[in-house]
């Protein structure tokens, strides 16, 4: 108590409320200190008068508020408003998140979404009720919700809950609510929204539903046709880089059967192996070994890599990708990112969001989600109009554009499995590296003969139409990546 001075107590508090003032204050307020009932420590708080029967009356008023409080199983602070407990949770997630990107999202539904309508709320008062009537009143109305850009999906909600339910139970877990927050998910209680006029029932809630059609279109139209702004001649370096870049990184997606994202935006070459075929002579496929994504340190999970395997044409692709970074200045050793960006050196106002380069050391940075999903959507046009000038663009087709994402790579390329490659449905979850129980659920119409396969569990690849090397056409890779220093695949 050596802070204190005039420690006195409140009359007819039973000796559970004290006002003092500070040794170190200048203007000479009252604090009170109350004793907790239902938590540790005491509830403190400056009562912001210098006159003593004023402070004695406003502490009393506090101690009532306080235990009706303690009744009602919350925990009272002068700092456990939502507003504050969030500020504190982002600096908590930033310490502890290997996912920084993901990190800037959450952030981003709090501040717009949450701390508008939660702000001032005390979090133990944020029930299932309460978010109810956040949805009616405020998420789903254009003008209480500025930053709403369009119709949210029950998939979109689900998520910006599931972030919520995250920091309510990291709250309970910091002593902050006394009990556990009980909120059943959005997805299974549509019922919950008055409106349904201002959800998006009509998109599709699993976005990367298209056809092989349409990704042909994308492939080739990123690796053939040059991106030129109006004034310009030529393609510029910037937007050759940019658009080889966004073509092998969906060639990657594709190649792979992998997710989409961090998973393998985030990979250096050293990631990669080359591995020699045990069916056909000068063929050889690569391993790819991320420690990236949602699938890594998540939760209960103990996974800390996960394996993907190549097809035989993916090495000359990789060889190809080598060469051009190359011939474009980037570096290819086997510290360097396989899909580098160039971080800019300003920091003026036109480059704001360039201060999160920070986290990445060096000259480069790997190329994020949101920038290859804002390059995307700013080609969507310009590819229909391809197309439409090539005989190709059907409606069926447009409509597959303006839907298509990176993440619809890997749906196509799990369905190609399933279908032209015809997997079994076990393979292709250990090719994906998913449940086998997603793949029933979500792929299960598009085996044709579905009992053959699942009889039929280890088909024999066939030697016919293998790609084929030269050992000297993969000396340019060979200094990138690993070669030969993982086990064989197991076939």
């Amino acid at each position: 108590m050596a802070y204190y001075k005039e420690l006195t107590p409140v009359p007819n508090t039973g000796g559970e409320v004290y006002i003092h003032k500070l040794k170190t204050a200048v203007k000479g307020n009252w604090y009170c200190r109350i004793k907790r009932l239902n938590a540790s420590g005491y509830f403190k708080k400056s009562l912001k008068t210098t006159d003593q029967f004023e402070a004695m009356k406003r502490a009393n008023r506090y101690w009532i508020q306080l235990r009706e409080a303690e009744e009602n199983h919350i925990i009272l602070a002068p700092k456990n408003n939502f507003r504050s407990l969030m500020l504190e949770y982002f600096k908590f997630k930033d310490k502890r998140s290997v996912n920084l990107s993901a990190t800037r999202a959450v952030r981003y539904q709090f501040l717009n979404y949450y701390e508008p309508y939660f702000g001032s709320w005390n979090v133990a008062n944020v029930t299932e009720r309460a978010y109810m009537n956040y949805l009616n009143k405020h998420r789903l109305i254009k003008e209480k919700c500025p930053a709403m850009r369009k119709k949210p999906t029950i998939r979109t909600l689900s998520v910006e809950q599931a972030n919520l339910r995250s920091f309510l139970m990291w709250c309970f877990t910091h002593g902050k609510m006394r009990v556990r927050p009980d909120m059943r998910p959005i997805e299974k209680n549509e019922w919950w929204i008055d409106d349904k006029s201002l959800i998006d029932l009509d998109k599709p809630q699993r976005r990367d539903m298209i056809s092989p059609d349409t990704y042909d279109i994308w492939r080739r139209y990123l690796r053939t046709v040059p991106t030129m702004r109006p004034r310009d001649k030529v393609e510029s370096d910037y937007h050759e880089v940019s658009r080889r870049r966004l073509h092998f990184y969906l060639l990657t997606v594709y190649n792979f059967v992998c997710r989409a994202g961090e998973e393998v935006l985030n990979l250096k070459f050293e990631d990669f192996n080359v591995q020699p075929s045990d069916i056909a002579d000068n063929a050889y496929f690569m391993v790819m070994t991320t420690k990236h994504g949602k699938k890594i340190k998540r939760g209960r999970s103990k996974v800390r890599e996960l394996v993907y395997y190549s097809d035989y044409n993916y090495l000359g692709y990789f060889n190809t990708w080598i060469e051009f970074l190359r011939d474009k200045g980037y570096p290819t050793d086997p510290d360097s990112y396989v899909f580098p960006v160039r971080k800019r050196k300003t920091n003026s106002k036109y480059h704001k969001g360039y201060k999160t380069y920070d986290e990445w050391e060096g000259d480069y940075k790997p190329l994020d989600s949101q920038s290859a999903g804002r390059m995307i959507r700013s080609m969507k046009p310009k590819i229909k109009a391809w197309a439409d000038g090539n005989g190709r663009l059907t409606r069926r087709i447009s409509e597959e554009i303006d839907m298509f994402s990176p993440y619809s790579v890997r749906h196509i390329a799990i369905r190609q499995l399933i279908v032209a490659s015809a997997y079994d449905f076990s393979r292709v979850a250990e090719r994906a590296n998913t449940s086998l129980t997603m793949i029933q659920d979500f792929y299960y119409r598009y085996g044709a003969k579905p009992e053959g396969r699942l009889v039929s569990r280890h088909p024999t690849p066939s030697t016919e139409n293998i790609q084929k090397y030269d050992p000297r056409d993969i000396e340019t890779i060979s200094d990138v990546v690993n070669f030969n220093k993982v086990k064989k695949y197991s076939k």
